[in-house]
């Protein structure tokens, strides 16, 4: 039985960065019917479940009281599981999915909302619609475009070589111990206390690490971007060291908000390198929230992995499923 999931964040781009920036406002009406398009989406390819999360606004529910379901042929439900109204929520339902044996997993939300997810599984391969703030990994896409996308996924359509590829992550350990990960970037903050999650105070920033670094992006991870460009598929990330040095970079840090910034150092970091975290106490966000406090005392490291989410590529899954001749009909 070919089965989908669908897990979207409400909570995703209402951040203190849309009160010091330009950015756009996905409300969760908007939300809402980018959820119903996926499920349509979903539902021509001929799926036969789908599976949404629940969440504290309801956004499943609501996306299902506005279709005909009397049009719709596959088996939709809501995950029985607990709400909690935190990241916890994406992880869980996740997890659940795996063990449900979901083949594909749509994500409606922000790089957090990815990393909340990718933390419940990373076997279950991912389509990425992005809606937060400042976001690298989730991709802009037509909603229902990224519904056939994972249909088509899901069922086999297509042969997956070359439209599903493997993210790097950044693996955190404290004193010896894995605590966390990234899927973006790993920012040391000169911060005592978490506050608002959000990174918005470049002021603060001391130490960038990066899987993927593109000045065409939005963020920290575009600063190093413009230093040393690095693409998703490179074998390699990135280690920037914010201060004055001899070289200056201007990059888009916030929504229509260019800032130049002094780089006291840049280094490449390949797969399997760990690099120490110096700068302490300090504070840890990892995907642009605050997440870790770091005692003077504590040992942190950071390593790069290419063992992260498959991520599907939108419009080659559909453009090779149109190629294998998956939306033609003849008499």
């Amino acid at each position: 039985m070919s089965k989908v999931g669908i897990i979207a964040n409400p909570a995703a781009g209402k951040d203190i960065r849309r009160l010091v920036s330009y950015a756009s406002l996905t409300d969760n009406r908007e939300k809402t019917d980018l959820v119903r398009r996926i499920i349509l989406g979903i539902d021509s390819t001929g799926v036969d479940e789908i599976l949404l999360m629940p969440d504290y606004y309801g956004l499943g529910a609501r996306a299902l009281s506005g279709l005909r379901r009397e049009n719709i042929r596959a088996r939709i439900s809501i995950l029985d599981m607990k709400v909690s109204g935190t990241q916890e929520d994406s992880t869980t339902a996740m997890r659940l999915m795996k063990e449900l044996d979901v083949g594909c997993t749509v994500t409606v939300g922000g790089d957090g909302t990815n990393r909340a997810v990718v933390k419940g599984d990373r076997s279950i391969p991912l389509v990425t619609v992005s809606t937060g703030t400042n976001n690298v990994f989730p991709a802009m896409v037509e909603a229902t475009t990224a519904g056939v996308a994972a249909g088509v996924v899901t069922r086999g359509v297509i042969d997956l070589t070359g439209v599903v590829t493997t993210h790097k992550r950044l693996i955190v350990t404290r004193n010896g111990e894995e605590t966390d990960m990234a899927l973006i970037d790993v920012v040391v903050l000169e911060q005592p206390f978490i506050g608002a999650r959000a990174v918005w105070k470049l002021s603060e920033v001391k130490h960038i690490v990066c899987t993927r670094a593109e000045p065409g992006s939005i963020g920290l991870s575009c600063i190093g971007g413009s230093v040393y460009p690095v693409r998703p598929e490179d074998d390699y990330g990135l280690l920037v060291e914010l201060g004055e040095g001899n070289i200056r970079v201007k990059a888009a840090v916030l929504p229509g908000i260019i800032q130049e910034i002094g780089i006291k150092s840049f280094k490449l970091i390949n797969l399997g390198e760990e690099v120490e975290l110096a700068y302490k106490p300090c504070l840890i966000a990892l995907d642009g929230e605050r997440e870790l406090m770091v005692k003077a005392q504590d040992e942190v490291k950071v390593r790069l992995e290419r063992d992260g989410p498959h991520v599907v590529d939108i419009n080659k899954a559909v453009t090779e499923a149109a190629t294998q001749g998956f939306f033609t009909s003849r008499d």
